[in-house]
């Protein structure tokens, strides 16, 4: 969202961050109401503990999703640095298509194992296992949909962007901040 504004191509880019941010502060608040209610109140809510195990597998597949879309999933890239770029490419777009073979893969599993589910429900809060678990295909789908789409990128990219993720904390925007700041200081103005 630049200016306020809402960015449908943003959000939609985004969508699995964003989801396993509020899975996140629901596993928080819920964590922290639980331990709240154990130790001042004597009482332990079972089904918090419940609701909270779903919200943390569903922030785990969510977040698997959301790594791949900024590369910033598990890989190794040591053998990469050291090959030429036509080779990296090629590795690179070969992993991918291991990745989502098996993500496809892991997926088709899982319907079986959805579908064998039926109609049984959790314990405390009587949800359908079978809606607990579908989350578990539906973001490998979402996984190999942003695994297309930086195979894609990788097509296209040069030798010095080849593969590379932004850093998660820029230091040297930090550290050019941080100088203007202290400039400004230097020269009196004020902050």
């Amino acid at each position: 969202m630049k200016e306020g504004k809402f960015n449908l191509k943003t959000f939609l880019n985004n969508f699995e961050v964003y989801t396993a941010t509020i899975c996140f502060f629901i596993l928080t608040i819920l964590l922290t109401l639980q331990v709240i209610s154990r130790y001042a109140l004597q009482h332990s809510f079972t089904w918090m503990e419940e609701l909270g195990t779903i919200m943390f597998v569903w922030m785990i597949y969510f977040g698997v999703s959301g790594a791949v879309t900024y590369r910033k999933h598990l890989r190794i890239d040591f053998v990469l640095d050291m090959v030429p770029f036509k080779v990296k490419r090629f590795l690179l777009i070969f992993s991918n298509i291991i990745f989502g073979a098996f993500n496809v893969y892991i997926c088709i599993v899982m319907v079986n194992v959805i579908q064998l589910l039926g109609s049984s429900v959790t314990t405390m809060l009587r949800m359908p296992k079978a809606v607990v678990y579908s989350i578990i295909p539906v973001s490998l789908i979402l996984t190999v949909f942003r695994i297309v789409q930086d195979t894609m990128k990788l097509t296209r990219e040069n030798a010095a962007e080849l593969g590379a993720s932004k850093p998660s904390l820029d230091l040297e925007a930090c550290e050019r901040e941080y100088q203007q700041f202290a400039a400004g200081l230097e020269k009196g103005e004020s902050v």
